[in-house]
């Protein structure tokens, strides 16, 4: 049967630096604003399925972007000149500038892997600025991504031979045809874009310093994690919980490493009570 999703797709200019980035982003619903961050390497297409959740968009405006670099999200003029590397400042301020592009107050933000271990750094730094912190897969400290990153820019492998390792992240439990989407959506990375952002993930957060200063209810912390991710097992989602004050883990055990796209059904499943919780947190 046909027919037309509930999908607004825009591009709004973030001023950022003395520099504009023209910015993609989806939206759909209304009430309070949830602003999705995807994973490294990828794009905002990751939340479709929660673009296209009735539930939830009766009550939040969920909004998605494609990060620049990524996506449809083309890099600002002269890129070729330097080598992409994401940093620490330049994710927490780009994110805060786009949030202030759309004219948003106090929205939620929800991220997965990277998308989720800025969200540490969010709440350690500006922890008054968003309304609900919703991470999913973070890390305080990953430097397992380093030793991958020189193999992403070498002529003689095949950078889509990577999809593999997105495979082995994600849960054998998980739907066969959202589990290929994944690889679908990693496959189309921009050269040198996923490595550039393993920068951040690897070298430029560490959040290990700062944990026992976060209050996560005072912030509105929270972390989902799925039990299939090599990258991210239960034993570092305990350490936050052991570091972080009031801190509560919700576990998905038929997830990997990108449950809102490898499993939306899970996710979605553990998703409805927090968002219960970030509708009744005060701004």
């Amino acid at each position: 049967m046909s027919y037309v999703e509930p999908i607004t797709a825009r591009y709004v200019h973030v001023e950022l630096g003395g520099v504009s980035y023209r910015t993609f982003f989806e939206e759909a619903g209304s009430g309070i604003a949830l602003v999705c961050l995807h994973t490294a390497g990828a794009d905002a297409v990751e939340y479709r399925h929660l673009l296209n959740d009735a539930e939830i968009t009766r009550r939040f405006r969920v909004i998605a972007f494609d990060m620049p670099w990524h996506g449809r999200s083309l890099p600002p003029d002269g890129w070729w000149q330097t080598e992409y590397k994401l940093t620490r400042r330049f994710y927490i301020d780009f994110i805060a500038a786009f949030c202030t592009a759309l004219g948003l107050d106090h929205p939620a933000l929800l991220g997965c892997s990277m998308g989720a271990y800025v969200l540490l750094d969010i709440a350690h730094e500006t922890p008054t600025s968003y309304r609900a912190l919703i991470a999913v897969q973070p890390r305080d400290y990953a430097p397992f991504w380093t030793q991958l990153s020189p193999l992403l820019d070498r002529p003689d492998l095949n950078y889509h031979s990577f999809t593999e390792i997105v495979r082995a992240a994600s849960s054998p439990l998980a739907p066969e045809a959202r589990r290929r989407e994944v690889e679908w959506i990693y496959a189309k990375a921009g050269p040198g874009v996923l490595a550039g952002d393993l920068h951040y993930a690897s070298e430029d957060h560490d959040a290990r310093p700062f944990l026992r200063h976060i209050d996560a209810e005072a912030v509105g912390l929270f972390v989902v994690a799925g039990d299939w991710d090599f990258s991210c097992q239960p034993a570092h989602t305990e350490r936050l919980q052991q570091q972080i004050a009031g801190l509560k883990v919700t576990r998905i055990p038929e997830a990997g490493h990108f449950p809102p796209s490898e499993h939306p059904e899970a996710f979605r499943r553990v998703l409805l009570p927090i968002l219960e919780a970030v509708c009744a947190r005060r701004v």
